[in-house]
């Protein structure tokens, strides 16, 4: 399988994130809103994600976010630092993959092309085939509750922790785990510029075996795996967006 990477920005996401084939397993985009998105359709949200026709999430705000599409092999950071994550399939005939936040877009989708930005959504290039799937939550800028989780430190934070998440303040798990390193400012000062780091990466691979069956959250969402790093994360900078 070819390499492939590329940064994009989606600015308005309804407190989701969703990929999937554009074809969306040969239903109209337009179709669904009415159909199966309202819980009306000949087929269930729930059985397009089973067959691996969409994988929608849920994100605990609307903020936008940055997200890094790779085909290939993860960098090392990469795979470290990740808060949370899904692991799923996706059947990706027409070579299109959707990322976006909405469910509706009167407008269509469009091509990405690295460094790009929308307002609700597009697509992006990738082989014809089936794939394994995993989206990944990074911080700063972790919309799935996964960070949120480890800085609950003192307890009165707005995420209570899954098992096997121990609270720690940022800068305290910083010194524990890199303490021959400089913290880098999102951790010292707790500021970072927008689209400086990306909060998601969608990961494929070519899909060569048959999958678990995925959890689901409430409302047939797919549901995040938490956990805390190693070593506390320094962010995934963004190599192509603009910083503002």
């Amino acid at each position: 399988m070819e390499n492939k990477r590329l940064e994009l920005v989606i600015h308005e996401a309804g407190c989701m994130i969703m990929v999937a084939p554009l074809s969306l397993g040969g239903h109209a985009y337009e179709d669904l809103i009415d159909g199966v998105f309202a819980g009306e359709g000949e087929e269930s949200w729930r059985e397009m994600v089973e067959r691996g026709a969409m994988m929608p999430m849920t994100l605990y705000q609307d903020d936008g976010y940055a997200v890094r599409v790779v085909l290939g092999d993860l960098m090392e950071q990469e795979a470290a630092e990740w808060t949370a994550r899904v692991q799923w399939k996706l059947y990706i005939p027409c070579g299109k993959l959707l990322v976006t936040g909405a469910l509706d877009n009167e407008e269509g989708f469009t091509a990405a092309n690295d460094g790009d930005d929308f307002w609700l959504g597009c697509y992006v290039d990738v082989p014809p085939g089936d794939y394994q799937v995993e989206v990944y939550s990074y911080p700063p800028g972790d919309l799935t509750t996964g960070w949120g989780q480890i800085e609950n430190y003192d307890g009165n934070g707005l995420f209570e922790p899954t098992e096997g998440i121990e609270p720690e303040k940022p800068i305290d798990y910083f010194r524990r785990t890199r303490p021959d390193e400089e913290p880098p400012r999102w951790i010292a000062e707790d500021y970072f510029a927008e689209n400086q780091y990306i909060q998601f990466i969608v990961h494929l691979s070519p899909l060569t075996k048959e999958l678990p069956l995925p959890e689901f959250e409430e409302g047939d969402f797919l549901q995040w795996r938490f956990r805390k790093p190693e070593s506390c994360p320094l962010g995934i900078l963004s190599q192509s967006l603009k910083k503002e």
